[in-house]
């Protein structure tokens, strides 16, 4: 799926073949624009099959059949899936092409990090890399980040489904940022879209983000319900033990970080580094030891685990999952 940065105006391209051959259509290209993102919260009302917006695509002038199509600005503020659907004319006969689109954040400024790396500004300099380079190689650092720490380190929207322990927080596997809504067994509890709160409680985010809890201090007493006159809530009756066992949650959320912290910014450059690395293709084929009349050289197993990088295990230490205090 080809990606473009967030808040960003870059083309989305295809090429138009009929029979094999790249060909100049006898038509203007259309492009249909389509949400696949699911979000189940923040965009309820879009679906899958609806048109967002019908653009009309550029021809290449250097290149046969390339064209391309440039997504409304406001598509592009936050992480999202679009399906792309190219309609046009050839010799009288309709043709259709689909692409998929992901609007992504990049973990680095890839200027700051081809700066930061000593790779030339300059298309004539020997040790110049491409705009297209750098992003791909900041890809190749961000999935192997992603697939390393477990995280995504920006904002998403999301749901899935816990198990309750009896206490008064329910615990995450990833990092919250914002509740939007939750059920238990199906009952609805939370829904801060439409300011419902069934529980009659302060829900906040836990310290570590990766989980959320009442707040006992804003708890009243079931004797301050009584002296105003009022029925204290039944949730009260099960306090602290407010998240049970015996429930299933299913949460809808915002989840991931607001911003890239620094050192998995710093853990991007390095990997964008080791992508560009003459050594990457043995070490990605498992490589252990190679040698030759001049030199020989091996691998240490950890090589093979973790980053691929030393130095960029150490920066994500903090934000491996399996490492972290999760409440």
């Amino acid at each position: 799926m080809a990606e473009i940065y967030q808040n960003t105006s870059t083309a989305a391209t295809t090429k138009l073949y009929v029979k094999g051959e790249a060909i100049t259509p006898s038509s203007t290209v259309t492009v249909k624009v389509y949400d696949i993102t699911g979000d189940p919260v923040i965009s309820p009302l879009i679906s899958p099959s609806t048109i967002l917006a019908t653009l009309t695509a550029e021809a290449s002038e250097v290149d046969q059949g390339s064209f391309s199509v440039y997504l409304p600005t406001q598509y592009t503020t936050r992480n999202r899936k679009f399906k792309l659907v190219w309609d046009w004319q050839y010799n009288s006969a309709s043709y259709s092409n689909t692409t998929y689109l992901d609007v992504v954040t990049p973990y680095v400024d890839i200027q700051e990090a081809a700066q930061e790396l000593g790779f030339g500004s300059d298309a004539n300099d020997p040790n110049h890399k491409t705009y297209q380079e750098l992003k791909l190689a900041e890809r190749y650092a961000r999935n192997i980040i992603e697939g390393h720490t477990g995280q995504k380190f920006y904002l998403y929207d999301s749901n899935f489904y816990t198990i309750g322990n009896d206490s008064d927080t329910l615990s995450f596997p990833i990092k919250i940022n914002q509740l939007h809504t939750l059920h238990a067994n199906d009952q609805l509890l939370i829904d801060r879209i439409n300011n419902v709160n069934a529980l009659g409680m302060v829900i906040e985010n836990t310290l570590s983000g990766f989980g959320i809890r009442v707040n006992q201090s804003a708890i009243l007493d079931n004797d301050v319900y009584i002296a105003n006159g009022m029925v204290p809530p039944s949730i009260n009756d099960s306090s602290p033990n407010i998240f049970r066992r015996t429930q299933s949650y299913k949460v809808y959320a915002r989840f991931g970080w607001d911003y890239v912290p620094n050192e998995v910014r710093d853990a991007t450059v390095e990997l964008m580094k080791m992508y560009f690395a003459k050594d990457r293709i043995w070490r990605e084929r498992y490589i252990k030891k190679i040698s030759t009349t001049d030199w020989d050289f091996e691998y240490s197993s950890e090589a093979f685990s973790g980053t691929g990088s030393s130095y960029a295990d150490k920066l994500l230490s903090d934000y491996v999952i399996t490492q972290m205090v999760l409440l």
